[in-house]
């Protein structure tokens, strides 16, 4: 009820502020694109908005997260390992989140780590350059994490 409905939405990027210009969008959804072909398992979009004054984006996001369905409906709970990147244009602030099926392979401190280093660009107001810092560092991230569990040993199934 807070958020209302569900607004349009595409897969990669939706910029419902109108702000990022046509060549930077399709540069980020290559980037989408590119970031979909390192790990398949995850879908990651990007919205990109004016929230209402007094709304938090953490709350958005994760509202937004769990009402639109970015990959498939069947996607849910555990299966669900979409990502949502959510840009407050207004109050130049950002949240990323996880679905539940991530939750337990992608820490807060990596999706913290992701949301820093796009901090000066989207306080400056340069939405693609941060966008694209923020890709960079979760995908970097991401690489750390599977490197790391493929490392640990395997504890045998018992049959």
């Amino acid at each position: 009820m807070k958020f209302g409905l569900v607004p349009r939405h595409s897969r990669y990027l939706s910029d419902r502020s109108g702000q990022l210009p046509l060549p930077d969008m399709e540069a980020i959804r290559k980037k989408l694109r590119l970031f979909e072909k390192k790990f398949p398992q995850i879908l990651l979009s990007v919205l990109v908005t004016e929230l209402p004054a007094g709304s938090r984006v953490n709350e958005y996001a994760f509202w937004m997260a769990n009402r639109a369905r970015f990959s498939s409906v069947e996607k849910t709970e555990n299966d669900n390992f979409d990502m949502l990147l959510v840009l407050d244009v207004v109050a130049k602030e950002a949240a990323l989140t996880t679905g539940y099926g991530l939750e337990p392979y992608v820490s807060n401190e990596v999706l913290r780590s992701a949301l820093e280093v796009m901090a000066g660009p989207l306080c400056k107001g340069d939405l693609p350059r941060g966008i694209h810092a923020c890709l960079e560092a979760l995908t970097a991230k991401l690489r750390e994490c599977s490197d790391l569990a493929l490392s640990q040993p395997v504890e045998n199934a018992e049959t």
